[in-house]
């Protein structure tokens, strides 16, 4: 099936979906209150799985008079762009209603994958910053992706379901053919993570005439962590098109790393004041994984930070008038880690087929195959068997919480580092890592059972939770014993035990 395409009927469905959602959005500006029942209630109708009304359930209370939620309503739908308002805001709740069963069953009968719910590409990993820790700064031009293949991936996930893009780097908006490829591909929606440099008036002018794309930009707190991690004058630059992308009315959000430097910074309520002020409509917070230049541990959250973090970003939600995204900990809402095609991959400059944009491991290429033969490798596929990699889910990563897993599926795939230095993941950093986790598990385990009863009904309907939670195991526990059965090692050796990993600078003839 190297040219596989799978095409379903729902275009016209989805595209009607879209203008009555903006249309009620529309409505929600004059009367936030009255329109925010209405919505609830609309979302409620259409409901086909327990988690969709458990979403319009929860719509119902955050939207309910006098709470964040209905202030983050009216400056939602007052600030927006009326483009935007429906290309990105309505597109986006219609693409995540609407997808198509008789294109999923296909693709389960024929290929046994699921369409991811998105797609992370790196059309170019070049940048203008040189950002501590960050690789970006050793790539030029010469790396950058052929715009055709850019294009040929929109197309084939779109064929198949995907229409909500997430663009990495580098710095994206630095891509000369970025936006003239977007304008072919109106019905689908594109967050791009961006340094904001690029984002003067010309570009902001585009973005909403475009109206598909929501801009999320990079700070790591106020103007000292910012400057000392991006250069001297970066947060100046940020707060400016911040602005920019306000007054227009653009959605955009802000993305913050959090480390042991910032930690307090970012989850402060004055720095999520800043951020509302300046129209930011979500924010991301994710952890400083060691990828990249000089993988520190040091530089991690500490265990109880991390659950710090997680309570913090609690409190904001229901303080703020703003929805707030925490990468690792709302793993929950997800069944577990997206990675593997199991809800996202990530496609690099190069056009590796990456489990995800922090595991820079790969087997396939997109320049030899379709992209949906790259989701149906054996490496994937083994990656989402293992899926979710534990019973509590606020653990749920095979890098950092499970540290066994990707280093054992690397080598029993033969999987090659895409980046110089990327192998340390799976080598060098595995006992660090391994000591990391453990301290995890220990901080996570009480919350998991004294915090989260909801997530058992959210979770009733997912089959991959449900396979989980009836096995003994986690996914690295189980890999320990399937290595004991295979090699005949004592089932409680640790996996550093294991035979020499490959070089895994190359891509493998043959899997090890």
């Amino acid at each position: 099936m190297a040219n596989a395409r799978v095409v379903g009927p729902r275009a016209r469905e989805r595209e009607r979906a879209t203008t009555a959602i903006a249309a009620a959005l529309a409505i929600m500006s004059r009367s936030p209150d009255r329109a925010g029942r209405a919505l609830a209630g609309g979302l409620y109708r259409i409901s086909r799985t327990e988690q969709q009304r458990m979403i319009a359930e929860w719509v119902k209370e955050y939207l309910a008079p006098g709470s964040p939620g209905a202030a983050y309503a009216a400056r939602l739908t007052r600030q927006l762009h009326p483009n935007v308002r429906k290309r990105f805001l309505a597109g986006f709740i219609a693409n995540l209603f609407f997808r198509d069963p008789q294109v999923s069953e296909r693709l389960k009968k024929e290929l046994g994958i699921n369409a991811p719910n998105l797609l992370a590409i790196s059309p170019s990993m070049r940048c203008n910053l040189r950002c501590t820790g960050c690789y970006a700064g050793e790539y030029d031009r010469k790396d950058d992706m052929p715009p055709e293949l850019f294009d040929r991936i929109l197309t084939e996930a779109e064929s198949i379901g995907t229409r909500v893009f997430i663009l990495i780097g580098g710095e994206p908006f630095m891509w000369p053919p970025l936006l003239d490829i977007i304008s072919r591909h109106r019905d689908s929606q594109f967050q791009i993570y961006t340094n904001s440099s690029m984002l003067d008036d010309a570009m902001v002018e585009r973005i909403v005439e475009l109206g598909n794309i929501a801009p999320a930009v990079s700070i790591e707190g106020g103007r000292e962590h910012t400057d000392a991690r991006r250069g001297k004058g970066t947060y100046d630059k940020v707060i400016g098109a911040m602005a920019r992308l306000r007054d227009a009315g653009v959605m955009f959000s802000y993305s913050a790393t959090a480390t042991r430097q910032n930690l307090d910074d970012i989850t402060s309520d004055a720095f999520v004041d800043l951020m509302v002020e300046l129209g930011a409509m979500y924010g991301w917070y994710f952890m400083y994984a060691p990828v990249g230049m000089d993988p520190d541990l040091e530089l991690m959250l500490t265990p109880p930070e991390r659950d710090r973090l997680r309570r913090e970003v609690q409190r904001l939600r229901t303080e703020k008038p703003i929805l707030l995204g925490d990468f690792w900990h709302d793993g929950i809402l997800t069944g577990g880690c997206l990675s593997a095609g199991r809800k996202y991959v990530h496609i690099n400059n190069k056009g590796d087929v990456e489990p995800c944009v922090f595991c820079h491991f790969a087997v396939d290429n997109l320049h030899d195959m379709s992209l949906v033969d790259a989701l149906a490798s054996d490496f994937f596929r083994d990656l989402r068997r293992m899926q979710p990699f534990g019973h509590n889910l606020l653990r749920p990563c095979p890098l950092i919480d499970h540290p066994g897993v990707i280093r054992g599926a690397v080598q029993k795939h033969g999987a090659y580092a895409t980046h110089p230095g990327a192998e340390s993941m799976v080598t060098d950093l595995q006992p660090g890592l391994r000591e990391y986790a453990t301290g995890v598990r220990d901080v996570f385990a009480p919350v998991w059972e004294e915090e989260y009863d909801w997530a058992r009904r959210w979770l009733s309907s997912d089959p991959e939770w449900n396979r989980r939670h009836d096995r003994a195991m986690d996914a690295e526990e189980e890999m320990t014993v399937e290595r004991s059965v295979v090699v005949g090692e004592p089932a409680e050796a640790e996996p550093a035990g294991w035979a020499p990993l490959p070089d895994l600078s190359e891509p493998a003839t043959e899997p090890v």
